[in-house]
């Protein structure tokens, strides 16, 4: 018999955690915020500039010169350190900590799995793709006239592949954040029998994040008008270094915080509360 969880319950998870921790929400926003708006300090106070057709990521990345040492990991710390305290708030609801905000030994075991991970992918990731592209190679040859139809299902078919791989693994982070170790065994284990409730979830997931960006683009329209008027103000200089300092910095920073940690929450507290509800019940199930 299979443990079985509500998607919807799940996807909803990340905003019972944002309204049971107001505090410590608006606390990971902040942080977020004065990173990013540390970045772009150090951008504008004399970082090169990425040259034009490098506006990739590792032109970004290289537009930052010898600051990119610092601040690349800065990142990949504050981002291993939301994830953990989103995981920290659904799994360990008692715990209590400025605010659960936290750099320990969970956090190392998520930087670990998270690494192991995109490395996998990066070597793997194309597999399905290649062994597709060489099974449908004399579908090509026999049937020219139909080569886009046969690309486009083969195209089909590895995105569903990748995306159950994906899916099966998805609550690798979370179960190795809950064990506090790498039960290696155990990863592909857990969601035997919950594809199809944890897609569901994910799929409600991005439904949740979409609405957050179309709102957020609702607010920077409205928004933009305003400031664009302030820094064409020609009036006091005074006021309008209070206007730009006191309004659309804090609002840029702001805004861009609670970018990276809205989604962020979403996802990690759906993971979080599907592992919590499938251990909670869990027993033998097929396949």
């Amino acid at each position: 018999m299979t443990a079985a969880f509500s998607p919807v319950d799940a996807a909803l998870e990340g905003l019972r955690v944002m309204r049971r921790e107001p505090w410590a929400f608006l606390y990971w926003v902040a942080v977020w915020a004065l990173a990013l708006a540390a970045i772009g300090v150090i951008k504008a106070l004399g970082g090169p500039v990425a040259p034009v057709g490098a506006r990739n990521a590792v032109g970004v990345v290289r537009s930052y010169g010898p600051f990119a040492a610092i601040l690349i990991p800065t990142l990949l710390a504050l981002w291993v350190m939301n994830t953990a305290t989103v995981y920290r708030a659904v799994l360990r609801p008692g715990e209590h900590g400025w605010h659960l905000f936290k750099l320990g030994s969970d956090e190392a075991r998520i930087a670990v799995v998270s690494a192991v991970g995109t490395v996998m992918l990066l070597i793997f990731g194309g597999v399905p793709a290649y062994l597709l592209f060489v099974l449908f190679t004399p579908f090509f040859a026999a049937a020219p006239d139909l080569n886009w139809i046969i690309a486009f299902l083969g195209a089909l078919v590895t995105v569903a592949i990748e995306s159950w791989i994906a899916v099966r693994f998805s609550l690798t982070p979370v179960e190795t954040f809950a064990e506090q170790s790498f039960p290696l065994t155990r990863y592909w284990g857990l969601t035997r029998g919950r594809f199809w409730r944890l897609l569901a979830a994910y799929l409600l997931v991005g439904l949740e994040i979409a609405a957050f960006f179309l709102l957020f683009a609702v607010v920077g329209l409205v928004a933009t008008p305003i400031f664009g008027a302030a820094l064409a103000w020609h009036g006091a200089r005074i006021l309008r270094l209070i206007v730009i300092l006191g309004l659309l910095v804090p609002f840029a920073a702001i805004s861009s915080g609670a970018a990276f940690v809205v989604p962020s929450t979403l996802l990690c507290a759906c993971q979080a509360y599907a592992y919590r509800a499938i251990t909670a019940a869990r027993t033998p199930s097929g396949a």
